[in-house]
């Protein structure tokens, strides 16, 4: 019931089409909110009480959907850095919190499967920006995630992460065992910041692997970057052997939902033949490291954007957006 009542309040807006898409809100984009209170429960799963004192790496997965469209939001719970053993066959709890909204609201309880995994099914949203909450009230962890709701033509710009935004892809290893924290390539918060400034939608897509999305975010609130859609792969499977495969499939699936990709950015062979095959373009494809120039795209000669933003970003023109 509540569920229904919140999604009734968020969809009755006057139906009256934006002359520009939105732009989005960089504030509430960059804003920390606390978890909402849920409710103490007993484990369905008494097994599970053994894994709970591990770390917890759960994560949501990021939707971006086109207004109008409806949604299913998955989480997924998982304990441990080395086992991550997933939270199977408990109830977890869903929760939402709108740019307009000043406190989280309940949207519905779910039971996780054999994968550690629970969804919620979000009907058509208005344009904006969207937290969800997924949270386990058996031992009162949880996470949050983004759902971003576009309209027709909403422009993005899309970035790498490890060797793109930080300095090297092994970078990422120091970062996830606590050692350090990876290093950002030179000039790369102006370069985001600058895109993001210009009202662009930022879209972080990377082939870690999903139980790294933790880490992703707080690496990202270390930069001073704002958080939004992140996409993490799935497996270990598909960031080694099939990643310009998978990133190829989510380009195409953001674009479908009527995201406009503008430029990307990335270091790897993979990544550049993703944004070729994908039809963004050469000239909107840029490709910074060792492989800079790969399968067509745009080379930033220097490992540094720097004389890259003065010379291609600084004259961008602004979104198309209000």
């Amino acid at each position: 019931m509540r569920l229904l009542g919140y999604i009734a309040l968020m969809a009755s807006f006057s139906g009256a089409a934006n002359a520009l898409p939105t732009c989005p809100n960089l504030a509430w984009l960059e804003a920390e909110f606390d978890a909402p209170t849920m409710p103490r429960m007993n484990y369905n799963n008494r097994l599970n009480k053994l894994i709970t004192w591990l770390p917890e790496f759960h994560m949501v997965h990021d939707q971006v959907v086109a207004e109008g469209n409806s949604v299913e939001v998955t989480a997924k719970f998982d304990y441990g850095a080395i086992a991550h053993k997933d939270l199977e066959y408990e109830t977890v709890k869903f929760y939402i919190r709108s740019e307009q909204d000043t406190q989280w609201h309940f949207l519905a309880n779910a039971q996780t499967n054999s994968d550690g995994k629970a969804s919620v099914a979000l009907p058509a949203l208005q344009a904006g920006q969207y937290r969800i909450f997924a949270g386990v009230p058996a031992d009162g962890s949880g996470t949050q995630g983004y759902v971003t709701v576009v309209q027709p033509g909403t422009q993005a710009v899309l970035f790498d992460i490890d060797g793109t935004l930080t300095e090297s892809d092994a970078e990422q290893i120091g970062d996830y065992t606590g050692i350090d924290r990876a290093a950002q390539k030179e000039g790369a918060y102006s370069l985001v910041r600058r895109y993001l400034d210009l009202g662009y939608q930022p879209i972080y897509l990377t082939a870690r692997v999903y139980w790294y999305a933790k880490g992703t975010r707080s690496w990202l609130r270390w930069t001073g970057l704002p958080q939004g859609f992140l996409r993490a792969s799935s497996s270990n499977e598909t960031s080694l052997f099939r990643t310009a495969e998978y990133k190829i499939n989510e380009i195409n699936q953001l674009q479908g939902q009527g995201l406009d990709i503008v430029r990307a950015y990335g270091n790897a062979k993979t990544d550049a033949e993703a944004f070729i095959r994908a039809g963004l373009g050469s000239d909107n494809s840029f490709t910074i490291g060792a492989d800079a120039g790969h399968y067509g795209t745009t080379a930033i000669e220097s490992n540094h954007y720097y004389h890259h933003i003065e010379t291609h970003v600084n004259d961008f023109p602004a979104a198309k957006c209000e």
